[in-house]
């Protein structure tokens, strides 16, 4: 019984932080009971109650008090996509929540009626009581991480994501003794010429590889027994995917103050160096796959240090069996081998990186196709675990048929502990992460004597694929404890991150308005309707009414944001919860067509699916097709009307070359030609490229490159106009289109 009850405090954070988080219930109930104004005392109430359900919330989610890493997944967004996954911890909550309100609210009542009656009698005995109840939770705090907890937030809401000069990312980094760190533009290396894969599972920790659950997985077992083994161990800044994926690439602890990882979203370039930056430096391809890249800003991450194809469930078939997370991993793997495959036919090294998500908290993603190759387990997540281990043996044994294995290091960890119930191990306390390879062991040079964490992961990738480089790591910096290393310089971690990253600057173009102005804002070809452009004031409805008005204003070259729906139809809409937030749509999303074609935008404004598109088009012929989002060329051309009509940004260069033949134009996102230099853009005029799409934010700082883009005849359209308070379709005409070709403009009159 002990035992039991031991178990269940570590689901929440271990015995000292169950003990400060009874004795914080206690002390707000003598809190409130000295309060006399009903008014305030219910206020007060209200507000107490709310602080411990999301105390315990984060308690039971992440074993910890709130801190960075419950403020990283506090996302409206993410919390709708998977609010399905936890009906009873909800319930559970809000009648929690009901009942602390009152208790607190009736305190006075309450102990009147007890045996603390006494405390009743006097002011100064309920001040009295507080007191001791302040002394406890006091003695209790320097024995739980409610302090460190506590830090990590308030260093996160206390940092800003301002711009910054070049020049303070090496102050930074001097500030805190680390000038001989290697920037990405100093890197030297050599390349082994070996393809490297690199599979992240989500939640499979050590302990399913131990104890109990080790005969989940037989196939992660005998690669354990044959290849090399090392145990990591989880550290603070990267117990989430999206962190546990930044950490593997670049070795710092994913800190990045309030703007978490939408940081990612303004971000051009970085100063931050990454093992991608590396494998970029020797020419190889660069992929990534996942269900979901849009999840958590892993794709704005990932296009920040260079990737050069993300493949997720935006840009590859919907088999009909995706889940909230996306791409299933049966599916996931079996496009790994074809892409594997794909690739070996190149002749040129690759580096392939594979995110899983089907063994996610809290109890797994149920595939039933995979009972025709795992037997019944007690649990969903058991079952789920048995399963991703099938597919991971599978996929190793499909690189052995392919004779691929000796030219490919191969390197398995998982992305972070479990989250939620630790109950369901032997023991709570040894667990931990580990990375299995078959890379040479002398290469990886690893000491027995030496904790390895997950800020060491880059490095042994390295190592293992014996690649000889000049960087230096996060890692190489400490000599103490690297976990507590981590959580006494939180500040330190996030200032580095912070300003490593190159932010687009906002400061205007020097202001001398183009003398060729007034024959700009006459020439139709050069204003692309954005998301159809407005109507009554509305942006991104992506409606019929909204292509209606701008065409009647002159436009004639429209951009609809193409989703696909639940059951793989194109439909416009700019992303789901916008979607959802403008039509009133309280459901699961993404909705199949017949869902989404039933709700109107603010109940007015009609929405457009391949058909209704095809026809609007039709009737429009002098009018041309731009496309975001969707980045399957050949696929969409096939659906649309008329592919002489189609102009689509695309986000790899793969889906460049794919649709250049296929369609008017396929446009390079700005993702693919922000690291070009005025010599690589010959590159993409010998391809066929006619066309770009960037960002306003791009021109100020890439003006020789736009010039050098003008000289070659591949016009620029900037998007992002409107983003600030007078920069608009008129100030970017007037003062910025001598740079650029044209704009995606919410509104224009010709």
């Amino acid at each position: 019984m002990l035992k039991k009850i031991i178990l269940i405090g570590k689901q929440y954070g271990g015995r000292e932080d169950v003990a400060t988080f009874l004795i914080m219930i206690i002390v707000l109930f003598f809190f409130n009971n000295i309060i006399k104004k009903k008014g305030i005392r219910l206020v007060s109430s209200v507000i107490s109650a709310l602080f411990i359900v999301a105390q315990l919330s984060s308690l039971y989610f992440t074993q910890s008090f709130i801190g960075y890493q419950f403020f990283l997944h506090f996302d409206l967004y993410e919390i709708n996509s998977l609010i399905h996954l936890y009906n009873w911890q909800i319930l559970f909550i809000i009648v929690l929540f009901i009942s602390l309100s009152a208790l607190y609210y009736k305190s006075t009542s309450l102990i009147e009626i007890s045996f603390l009656g006494i405390l009743n009698k006097s002011f100064i005995s309920k001040i009295f009581a507080l007191l001791i109840a302040l002394g406890l939770f006091s003695k209790s705090l320097t024995r739980s991480g409610f302090l460190t907890d506590t830090k990590s937030l308030w260093i996160t809401l206390t940092t800003s994501n301002a711009e910054i000069d070049p020049l303070a990312f090496k102050k930074i980094l001097s500030k805190y003794h680390m000038d001989d760190y290697v920037t990405p533009d100093q890197i030297q290396c050599t390349d082994s010429g070996k393809n490297i894969i690199i599979i992240s599972l989500e939640s499979m920790e050590r302990s399913f590889l131990e104890g109990k659950f080790n005969e989940l997985t037989p196939n992660l077992q005998r690669l354990k027994n044959n290849w090399n083994y090392l145990p990591i161990e989880q550290n603070a800044g990267s117990e989430w995917t999206s962190g546990s994926l930044y950490t593997s690439l670049t070795g710092f602890p994913a800190y990045f103050g309030r703007g978490a990882n939408d940081i990612f979203q303004k971000t051009f370039d970085t100063s931050i160096s990454s093992i991608s930056h590396i494998f970029k430096k020797n020419d190889r391809d660069l992929i990534f796959m996942s269900g979901d890249a849009n999840f958590s800003g892993t794709k704005d991450m990932l296009l920040t240090f260079k990737f050069d194809e993300i493949l997720d469930k935006y840009n590859t078939k919907n088999t009909g069996n995706e889940s909230k997370y996306g791409i299933r991993d049966k599916d996931l793997f079996e496009l790994a081998k074809n892409k594997v495959t794909t690739l070996s036919k190149n002749n040129q090294p690759f580096v392939l990186y594979i995110s899983t998500t089907d063994t996610h908290f809290p109890n797994g993603i149920y595939d039933e196709r995979m009972g025709k190759y795992v037997t019944k387990k007690d649990s969903q997540l058991e079952f789920m675990v048995a399963a991703v281990d099938y597919m991971v043996g599978d996929f190793i044994a499909h690189i052995k048929e392919n004779k691929l294995l000796s030219n490919t290091i191969i390197y398995i960890f998982p992305d972070h502990i479990k989250m939620g119930d630790p109950t369901i191990f032997d023991d709570p306390d040894t667990r931990g992460l580990y990375m299995i390879t078959n890379a040479n062991k002398q290469a990886l040079c690893v000491d027995p004597s030496t904790k390895y964490y997950q800020i060491d992961l880059p490095k042994l990738i390295l190592e293992g694929a014996e690649i000889k480089h000049n960087l230096h790591f996060f890692t190489d910096y400490i000599s103490k404890n690297k976990n507590a290393y981590i959580l006494e310089n939180i500040a330190q971690i996030t200032e580095i991150n912070t300003h490593g990253v190159k932010i687009y600057n906002e400061k205007p173009l020097e202001i001398t308005s183009s003398k060729n102005y007034e024959l700009y804002k006459k020439d139709t070809l050069r204003y692309i309707a954005h998301a159809g452009g407005i109507i009554d004031g509305f942006t991104y409805t992506n409606s019929m009414e909204a292509l209606d008005l701008s065409y009647s204003k002159g436009f004639r070259l429209f951009e609809l944001d193409i989703l696909k729906s639940s059951d793989g139809e194109y439909v416009a809409a700019h992303d789901w919860e916008h979607w959802s937030e403008i039509t009133g749509y309280t459901g699961n999303t993404p909705v199949d067509k017949q869902t989404f074609l039933s709700y109107k935008m603010f109940d007015k404004y009609t929405p457009l699916d391949i058909t209704a598109i095809n026809d609007w088009f039709f009737a429009h012929k002098d009018a041309v097709l731009i496309t975001d989002k969707i980045n399957e060329p050949s696929l969409f051309s096939q659906k649309f009307i008329d592919p002489q009509r189609l102009m689509m940004e695309l986000f790899d260069l793969s889906a460049v070359k794919e649709g250049i033949n296929k369609i008017k134009s396929a446009m390079p996102s700005q993702n693919i030609i922000a690291h070009y230099q005025k010599k690589d853009v010959k590159k993409l005029h010998n391809i066929g490229v006619k066309n770009i799409a960037v960002s306003r934010e791009f021109i100020r700082d890439h003006k020789e490159l736009l010039m050098e883009f003008k000289k070659n005849n591949i016009k620029v359209y900037a998007y992002n106009i409107n983003f600030q308070d007078g920069i608009d379709e008129d100030y970017v005409s007037r003062y910025e289109m001598d740079y650029i070709y044209g704009i995606y403009a919410d509104k224009w009159e010709f």
